[in-house]
């Protein structure tokens, strides 16, 4: 026992993870394994994605274990850690896979959004939506959301137990409205939910933004009513459905169109350039309105170098806490940049007639799975391959 014992507990977590499931099929490994079951699912969680398969068909435990969300997001943490890949699309009706030039996908649909390893893809010529996961190859179509909308995006929400989705459109009176659709509850429509509005005669709206922060959904909404600028926030918190709404200090800004809200790490950020530095504003608390204080993010000496190689770049996304991607619309091209190193990561950009749009998705693999979901009809799915699509590094 105590030679069997050393040979299982050297080695990584992922070797240890590999040794376990090639033990013979039982119903019982949690219960007689040498490990307690809290130190297999940790041990599991390291297995790449690929292996899970194997890892069902060990015992009914693990079957079940494999299927846990507590396991999922462990597993999905571990896999973020080791690498980040993405979504592309082109002008061509073509999206790749960004860290495997060989293999490109989604020739009817372009996604829109993703989450968790889910992507939710726009049909690029009706109004339809479906959810994907192309780990397991598996999809699901949506209800028809009201056209006209700002964005649509889904997260997991904890308090329920499911994903919700949440579209911000534009009724026939261009008014924003909010509507939200969850899979788990057996929903077959779209709910609508009573936004705050501001029904004004005479109004024009400068900006309106749809920003996901995982446990809410924000509205970035600027509207002139004559001489005067209402500029706030609305956020749904997506547990209890209930919108709350947060105004920017006045004057904050003297111009929104150098302003990008943005997903900062949970939170909502508008990064602006209304001087020569880059600069981060973050919404803390949007249930107790408090907003941080505005700060530089990128000193006007590296955006000049950055825009001296490359052109006009305007903030995009954030990769985690420390990586800022840019869209660098002069070149049609993806370029990330390190904000705590001060330094450029290198970037993707069009090879040989495949133009890039400004749309870029993290394609992360996970075993999630919506109730309803069907296998892919593969038909949908025959784009030309990319064989010359490669990351621009410095």
């Amino acid at each position: 026992m105590g030679n069997i014992k050393s040979s299982l507990t050297s080695g990584s977590p992922k070797d240890l993870a590999l040794k376990l499931i090639k033990g013979k099929k039982t119903d019982n490994v949690v219960d007689d394994s040498l490990f307690p079951p809290e130190i297999i699912i940790e041990i599991l969680s390291w297995l790449p994605i690929e292996f899970s398969g194997r890892v069902m068909l060990v015992c009914k435990q693990w079957y079940a274990l494999i299927q846990d969300r507590h396991f999922m997001e462990k597993q999905m943490s571990r896999a973020d850690k080791e690498f980040r890949k993405y979504v592309l699309c082109y002008e061509n009706d073509v999206s790749a896979d960004s860290d495997n030039e060989n293999e490109s996908f989604m020739h009817y649909y372009s996604t829109v959004y993703a989450c968790d390893g889910l992507h939710l893809e726009k049909d690029r010529f009706k109004n339809k939506y479906r959810i994907c996961n192309p780990t397991t190859k598996r999809v699901l179509e949506l209800p028809d959301p009201h056209e006209g909308s700002h964005g649509i995006v889904f997260s997991y929400v904890p308090s329920t137990s499911n994903y919700k989705f949440v579209s911000i459109y534009d009724d026939e009176s261009s008014t924003e409205c909010c509507e939200v659709f969850s899979v788990e509850n057996d929903e077959s429509s779209w709910r609508l939910l009573g936004m705050p509005t501001r029904d004004y005669p005479n109004r024009n709206r400068k900006k309106c933004s749809v920003v996901s922060t995982g446990d809410a959904v924000h509205c970035v909404r600027v509207i002139a009513i004559g001489a005067v600028m209402v500029e706030e926030v609305v956020s749904l918190d997506l547990g209890t459905e209930q919108f709350t709404v947060t105004n920017f200090p006045r004057g904050q800004y003297q111009s929104w169109e150098k302003v990008w809200p943005l997903n900062f790490m949970g939170k909502l950020a508008l990064v602006d350039r209304m001087e020569a530095d880059l600069c981060v504003f973050v919404l803390e608390d949007y249930k107790k309105q408090k907003w941080s204080k505005r700060r530089p993010l990128i000193p006007s000496a590296s955006l000049k170098i950055l825009e001296d190689m490359h052109g006009t770049i305007s903030p995009y996304c954030f990769d985690q806490s420390e990586m800022l991607w840019f869209w660098v619309k002069d070149r049609s091209m993806f370029l990330s940049y390190n904000v705590r190193a001060g330094k450029e990561r290198g970037g993707y950009l069009y090879k040989k007639g495949y133009k890039l749009m400004e749309v870029m998705r993290p394609l992360q693999q996970s075993l999630v799975h919506l109730k309803g979901m069907q296998p892919e009809d593969k038909k949908s799915t025959q784009p030309p391959p990319l064989k010359d699509m490669q990351p621009e590094d410095n």
